[in-house]
């Protein structure tokens, strides 16, 4: 960590990591497009403030579940089992969506894209850890963050162009989702000799080390496992909740409750991410270096700035259009890159799954919470609401101090 690393990544290893890297597009994809389909299914449907909550609830609900139950049943029946089968279901769900004819065929689509997507992320990650070299995590996992990162992109920018076609507008986003994954599913079925490749010559550099097997219940009794649980944890929930909002409801807060025009909102968050996605790349040089974390105290600085001067011009839109972008340009360098490179050095190989899933889940579950009451509190009080933002960032990075000094305390002993 505290010098650059020159193991270069082979034609396997990144063949792997832009296979896994989907699940991250998928889940960013979802969350994101459901965002820019919610005003439109607001007025199509004639959604109340709750039911409009609900739906992204509901997603985000069904992502955490997806989460913890995918990552127990990956470590108890096999990663690349589960890796090469639950994408299938993102597609099926996906297309559900794209053509449901009603709220509660919406309902289900989004019941089965979300349980799917959820249980993919935690396998994907620990598929990467498990067939790649140390040396390479944090580099292997920044690149599955550029999908996450294109995603959102890819959305917004479908959303923008058909932004005047309404119902068109949804079944072309949510199509081309369907498509990504049944796509990724059929290169999965036939990438299993290359997976068995890489699992073989990572045994062979780690030969030396010996490698107990542990189980969950094991983890959990172990004190130290459990308050770096707890703090990973708490540290992904504050950041997750500014950045899931933004994802899931930008377009609503400017439509809805700036009175900005669909086209306009729809625009602001495709350059935001723009930014997004160049931070991204910038972070993959340096997240195996000595400037990580530099550049991760940078970013928390940076964001928190951004809720507070929105916070206190709440009334005026363009400072927060511009508080949004600053926000979006840094969030990905503080947050679930961080987090996952985390989750996939802190935890041995056998139940990284679980634990990343347990923690991804019980996150994803307070966000949903979170959600169905988000547009209920943007319509009480703008200004409060960003306070709460503001204030969750604040959190998100007094969390990434303590787990610092952690990673630090275990690199001494």
């Amino acid at each position: 960590m505290n010098e650059i690393t020159n193991k270069k990544m082979d034609k396997k290893v990144m063949s792997l990591v832009l296979i896994a890297g989907t699940a991250s597009y998928l889940d960013a994809s979802l969350l994101v497009s459901l965002g820019v389909a919610l005003p439109i299914w607001t007025k199509i449907l004639d959604l109340t403030p709750i039911l409009s909550g609900l739906i992204s609830t509901l997603l985000t609900l069904m992502v955490a579940l997806g989460a913890i139950v995918g990552g127990w049943l990956a470590d108890k029946f096999g990663r690349v089992k589960v890796f090469n089968l639950d994408i299938l279901f993102v597609a099926v769900g996906a297309i559900i969506i794209a053509f449901a004819p009603n709220l509660p065929i919406l309902l289900i689509g989004t019941v089965i894209a979300g349980l799917a997507s959820g249980a993919d992320l935690p396998t994907s990650l620990a598929v990467i850890s498990e067939r790649t070299s140390s040396q390479m995590y944090g580099r292997s996992i920044t690149i599955t963050q550029i999908f996450w990162t294109i995603g959102i992109l890819l959305s917004q920018f479908i959303g923008f162009l058909t932004s005047g076609m309404t119902v068109g507008s949804v079944r072309w986003i949510f199509s081309v989702i369907a498509f990504v994954a049944f796509c990724n599913w059929c290169i999965r079925a036939f990438f299993k000799n290359i997976e068995s490749s890489l699992e073989e010559e990572v045994n062979k550099e780690n030969h030396t080390i010996q490698h107990k097997k542990v189980s969950l219940r094991d983890i959990l009794k172990n004190k130290q496992y459990l308050s770096v649980l707890i703090a990973l944890t708490a540290f992904y929930l504050f950041w997750n909740l500014p950045a899931n909002t933004w994802g899931s409801f930008v377009n609503y807060f400017l439509v809805t409750v700036s009175h900005r025009t669909q086209a306009y909102a729809t625009i602001v968050a495709l350059i935001a991410n723009l930014f997004n996605l160049a931070s991204n790349s910038i972070y993959v040089r340096v997240s195996d270096t000595k400037y990580r974390y530099p550049v991760m105290y940078g970013a928390i600085v940076i964001g928190c700035i951004a809720f507070f001067c929105a916070g206190i011009w709440s009334s005026v839109w363009w400072v927060f259009t511009i508080a949004y972008i600053l926000y979006s340009s840094t969030n990905t360098l503080c947050g679930e890159p961080i987090y996952k490179i985390w989750t996939q050095t802190f935890y041995p190989v056998d139940v990284r799954a679980s634990m990343t899933g347990f923690s991804y889940g019980f996150v994803r579950f307070f966000t949903a919470v979170f959600s169905l009451f988000t547009p209920t509190l943007m319509a009480w009080s703008v200004q409060k609401f960003l306070w709460i933002i503001f204030v969750c960032a604040l959190l998100s990075g007094g969390c990434a101090i303590i787990i610092v000094q952690i990673v630090y305390k275990q690199k001494n002993k």
